[in-house]
């Protein structure tokens, strides 16, 4: 058993010896083999990598290539929406709403459409007054809403009903056309240029009615205007619209169909042709002078001409300030007469002036209205010289800067917050004198005629106020006054009619 198992160990050796040459001869040539294949295999991972990097970088190239063109693309579409909007925000008109109305227009602001309004509210109480015939009342003053604007740029114009007052009447109607600053033409009813407290807004006076001055000026008419706006040499006019009180010079003319003292528009046209010529020059001398406290100062002088002929509607009756009673009624003829007309000459004087600095303001007038009057008959002539002038001053008591154009407060009242508004204090003293001559008697063929009844119309009126003007906010104001007038003449047997004695306020609303 032994040897059976040596022989076969012996067998195995020698056949492993015998295959060993065979078996290393093989491994060599499958080594062989196995390196060409892993080199050939090297060789086209090589290549492999090669084609793929080659392919790559041009997939890459190509890739951001179209990237960027996209990309100019979307950038240019971009582009053009954005100058599409423009262009579409440049066309598409506006709507805006703000403390000066609600406004409608273009977006180059060459056409707009305004809507404003007024309200005043006002209650009157007497301690006593000159007439003996006057009510403690509230009444509606104003209560108005009108459209202003412009077309095509140079064209603004103004359309403004009034329903206060216990009447209807259009104020306001007319087109201003003005290529240049220094030359603009403005047709239709407006108010005349003479009276410098009748051309201040009707929301922005100091008191609430306005003084003796303004009753013997002409009011609103009819008529065509020039007028234009000058400024110091170096700097540039600004057209300032129909009224200008903002450049350095300025100057107004004009023919209107005429109203007489304290006269609207003349209804009586089919038995007239007179017509009133009116001027009106203006300048803030100081004006971007560098002395601050001369900056607001301004002055001018106003006059009118006219012929009337046997006209009974121009002459009006003139009223007392605040309590609104009448003073002169040239419906009250004296001895002899069946009624006056005016009939011949009537001119006006008008000098004019404010200055405004800081919370401090100071305005004053005074006027001369000539007019010559007689009976209807013509059988006795006067040439009436009647004369007023008032001075008025303010202060702001807040701070806030006074103007010609009211106050406006830094803050508007809200008593949540601690805010209280503006407060404004004023005070005035004006004058009416009526030419005696107007109530003389004179003897014509022996017959003795007298135009006007002294017993009827004072001949004299002399008047102070003093008043407070709360300003809640831009539009909002709360106006309280008093007013004393003392008359000469007016009464029965030449005596004086009692003086007239008021205290009013008022509750205004104006955007």
């Amino acid at each position: 058993m032994k040897n059976t198992q040596l022989l076969l160990l012996t067998v195995a050796i020698n056949t492993i010896l015998g295959t060993l040459p065979f078996q290393t001869a093989q491994a060599a040539a499958h080594k062989d083999a196995k390196d060409a294949k892993i080199e050939q295999l090297e060789q086209r991972l090589r290549a492999l990598e090669q084609h793929l990097s080659s392919g790559s970088n041009a997939t890459s190239t190509s890739k951001v290539e179209d990237l960027e063109g996209k990309v100019k693309i979307l950038e240019r579409k971009n582009e053009l929406a954005v100058e599409n909007a423009a262009e579409a925000a440049q066309k598409a008109p506006k709507l805006s709403f703000d403390s000066k109305g609600l406004l409608f227009g273009s977006a180059d602001g060459e056409n707009t459409v305004r809507l404003r309004g007024s309200i005043q509210s006002d209650a009157r109480f007497f301690t006593s007054d000159g007439s003996g015939a006057a009510i403690n009342r509230f009444e509606l003053k104003q209560a108005r809403i009108w459209l202003e604007g412009r077309f095509f740029k140079y064209f603004d114009y103004k359309l403004m009903p009034d329903f206060g007052a216990n009447a209807t009447i259009l104020a306001d109607a007319y087109i201003d056309a003005h290529y240049h600053p220094g030359l603009a033409l403005n047709v239709g009813k407006q108010k005349t240029p003479i009276s410098l407290e009748r051309l201040q807004g009707d929301s922005d006076g100091t008191f609430m009615e306005r003084a003796f001055p303004t009753y013997l000026s002409s009011n609103r008419d009819i008529g065509i205007k020039l007028h234009g706006s000058f400024a110091k040499p170096g700097k540039s006019a600004e057209y300032a619209g129909a009224i200008d009180f903002k450049n350095f010079f300025t100057y107004e003319i004009g023919l209107f169909n005429g109203g007489g003292d304290n006269g609207a528009a003349d209804a009586d046209k089919e038995n007239e042709d007179n017509k009133e010529i009116a001027g009106r020059l203006w300048m803030h001398p100081f004006q971007d002078s560098g002395i601050d406290s001369l900056e607001g100062f301004g002055v001018g002088f106003a006059g009118s001409y006219e012929v009337p002929k046997n006209n009974r509607t121009a002459l009006k009756s003139l009223r007392s300030e605040v309590g609104q009673n009448t003073l002169l009624d040239y419906t009250k003829v004296g001895t002899g007469v069946a009624a006056v007309v005016a009939n011949g000459q009537h001119y006006r004087l008008y000098p004019q002036a404010y200055w405004y600095y800081g919370p401090y303001g100071l305005l004053g007038e005074y006027v001369l209205s000539s007019q010559r009057l007689t009976d209807d008959q013509n059988r006795v002539a006067i040439q009436q010289n009647n004369t007023a002038w008032q001075i008025q001053a303010s202060y702001v008591l807040t701070g806030e800067n006074n103007t010609f154009q009211s106050v406006t407060p830094r803050e508007s009242f809200n008593p949540f917050s601690g805010h209280w508004g503006a407060l404004q204090l004023a005070a005035r003293y004006s004058e009416l004198d009526i030419d005696d001559k107007s109530f003389q008697i004179q003897t014509i063929k022996n017959t003795k005629l007298q135009l006007l009844n002294p017993s009827s119309s004072i001949s004299a009126a002399r008047a102070w106020g003093v008043g407070a003007n709360w300003f809640l906010n831009k539009n909002m104001r709360l106006m309280t006054e008093y007013e004393h007038t003392y008359y000469v003449g007016g009464a029965a047997n030449g005596g004086n009619r009692p003086a007239e004695n008021v205290f009013s306020t008022r509750l205004q609303l104006a955007f």
